[in-house]
């Protein structure tokens, strides 16, 4: 019965779509918050019609409905907005609810991934191709190019070694190394993270490989630091990470979630700042 009441609604909303395509302005669901920050920055949040729950921020008030987490997607939740495009990063799914968006007529586009400027460019003009702002799309290239070079052009004091720590109990701790987007974060904060040496992407790393690298600072999740009670309650949970520097010093520190998703975007750089800032306080 379901099956059969998921067909109909897709036939519906084909037909619905098809006769509208030409009259109807952009209902845009933002799926990731890589995307949805573009959509706010381009001047486009009125063509927004709901957004993934890692893009609540940008809503505080709750006027847009959320759609859930970008990889646990509905297609009857989705096509309930009556969206003309789904956007979103390369993390959303599963392909199957995908695959039903499309069949409804429902366009959905994916953003580039990736950590370089060239990466963030073509993520800014797809999302002002599809949204008409590509006057705005120059301006906002131009100010974030400006932003990473004069990151890049400061002579940090300081070079500590920062890992980015999931945590989980009763598991190993997973550290993010090359080509993931908090290495890139670091490394323009004048950081060094001792990971990226040994493996790309994330990996699982016992807490006592952790203590040999003795990292000058842990960063972890905000999820994580709110959920355990911060670094008294992560060590409570943890109680090896306190052999490390950055327990001693009390340099276990939080960071958004939402930075390090869909690339290296807008609040990546926002976030290097502020850990620069971090990094180089005496």
């Amino acid at each position: 019965m379901k099956q059969t009441l998921l067909f109909i609604t897709l036939a519906f909303f084909s037909s619905f779509t098809l006769a509208n395509t030409q009259s109807e302005p952009n209902r845009i669901i933002s799926v990731g918050s890589s995307v949805t920050e573009l959509l706010y920055a381009l001047d486009a949040k009125d063509q927004l019609v709901a957004i993934d729950i890692t893009s609540k921020h940008f809503d505080p008030t709750g006027e847009l409905p959320q759609v859930g987490y970008h990889r646990q997607l509905s297609a009857e939740g989705l096509m309930a907005q009556n969206p003309t495009h789904i956007i979103g990063s390369n993390e959303m799914g599963p392909d199957t609810a995908l695959a039903l968006l499309k069949s409804a007529g429902i366009k959905v586009i994916t953003v580039p991934a990736g950590n370089s400027e060239a990466d963030l460019d073509a993520r800014i003009d797809t999302v002002a191709s599809v949204t008409g702002k590509e006057e705005q799309a120059i301006e906002l290239k131009d100010k974030l190019h400006n932003q990473m070079e004069n990151l890049a052009k400061l002579d940090p004091k300081h070079h500590p070694k920062a890992i980015f720590a999931m945590l989980s109990e009763g598991r190993p701790a997973t550290i993010a190394g090359s080509e993931t987007t908090i290495d890139k974060v670091i490394q323009l904060a004048g950081g060094k993270n001792p990971a990226n040496q040994d493996f790309n992407s994330y990996k699982s790393m016992s807490f006592e490989a952790i203590i040999n690298i003795q990292p000058d600072y842990i960063l972890v999740p905000q999820r994580t630091w709110d959920a355990m009670g911060g670094q008294q309650g992560i060590l409570h949970k943890f109680p090896l990470l306190a052999a490390t520097s950055a327990a001693s010093n009390n340099q276990i520190i939080p960071v958004p979630g939402s930075a390090l998703i869909g690339g290296f975007g807008i609040e990546s750089i926002e976030l290097s700042q502020t850990l620069y800032q971090t990094f180089q306080r005496d």
